[in-house]
C-alpha cells in the first residue's frame, strides 16, 4: 500500500509536531528506497458536497512487483492480502483527507481493494469513500490531501456548486471546465508555509481552499441577466408606447 511521505500534517491550530525540511525529506527517500522504487501512483479525488471518494491506483514493477507476488504468497491466498491492505487502508484514511483541520469533519464508510497482476506487473486499486460532516457547498472550507513523491497524475474533481478560491501543491496543472465540474490534472508536489515558529517549512501535500460558488460564477447566470434585460427593455417600449 502507499507509504505515507516522511511530512507530519502541521495544522495552523494545534502545531504538535516538528515538520521535516525538504532536504530532510529526499535524504530520508533516498535512504529507504522510496524515492528509487519500482512503483508509481496515481489518485483520484471525487469531491461532493457531502461526500468524497478516492481512487488509488498503485503500478508496481521489477523488484517491487516481486516483493508483491512474495507478500500474496505470504498471505497463503489473495483475499487474505486484500482483507490485509483493506484493513491498512481503513487506519490510515483518516490522515489521507482532512478538512478545515478537523478530523471529525470526515468519516471513512467505505474501503476496497482489488489486485490485477498483468505480464509480472501489479496494479493495487484502492477505493476510499468518506462522508463528510459539513456540506462543502456551504460557506468556505480547506481540503487538505496528503501528497507524496511517487505520484505521477493526481486528478482533483469539483462540482459546479463549490468554488475554488485557490489550490497549491500540486505541480504542472491543468484545469478543465466540463458541464457541471471542474477537473484539475497534476503532479503531487510539496507546498510552503509559516510554520508556528514563522519557519519557512515544505510539506508534499494538495491543499484546495472551496466555498460556495457565487451566483455570477453560475453558468446559468449570464443567460439569465440576459434574459431580465430584454425583459425590462421590451416592457420599457411598451410603456413608452403607451404613453
Amino acid at each position: 500500500m502507499m507509504p505515507k511521505t516522511p511530512t507530519i500534517r502541521i495544522t495552523p491550530m494545534t502545531r504538535l509536531f516538528p515538520v521535516l525540511t525538504l532536504a530532510t525529506i529526499v535524504i530520508i527517500l533516498t535512504s529507504s528506497g522510496t524515492a528509487l522504487a519500482d512503483v508509481m501512483y496515481t489518485d483520484h479525488i471525487d469531491i461532493g458536497a457531502n461526500s468524497i471518494a478516492v481512487q488509488i491506483t498503485e503500478t508496481y514493477t521489477g523488484s517491487d512487483a516481486a516483493i508483491i507476488e512474495r507478500n500474496i504468497a505470504k498471505a497463503n491466498d489473495r483475499s487474505a492480502y486484500i482483507r490485509d491492505a483493506e484493513n491498512n487502508i481503513l487506519a490510515w484514511s483518516s490522515s489521507y483527507i482532512i478538512i478545515d483541520d478537523d478530523p471529525l469533519q470526515i468519516e471513512t464508510v467505505h474501503a476496497n481493494v482489488t489486485v490485477i497482476n498483468v505480464s509480472g506487473t501489479f496494479l493495487i486499486n484502492s477505493t476510499i469513500k468518506y462522508a463528510v460532516t459539513t456540506p462543502l457547498d456551504s460557506g468556505s472550507h480547506s481540503i487538505w490531501i496528503q501528497g507524496h513523491p511517487g505520484i505521477v497524475e493526481r486528478t482533483i474533481i469539483i462540482p459546479d456548486g463549490i468554488h475554488i478560491d485557490s489550490i497549491v501543491g500540486i505541480k504542472n496543472s491543468e484545469t478543465v471546465e466540463e458541464a457541471g465540474y471542474t477537473i484539475i490534472t497534476g503532479v503531487s508536489a510539496t507546498r510552503k508555509f509559516l510554520s508556528g515558529g514563522g519557519n519557512l517549512t515544505f510539506e508534499y501535500a494538495t491543499v484546495v481552499e472551496v466555498c460556495k460558488r457565487p451566483l455570477y460564477t453560475q453558468s446559468w447566470f449570464m443567460p439569465l441577466l440576459v434574459a431580465a434585460e430584454i425583459a425590462l427593455c421590451g416592457l420599457w417600449l411598451v410603456r413608452r408606447k403607451r404613453q
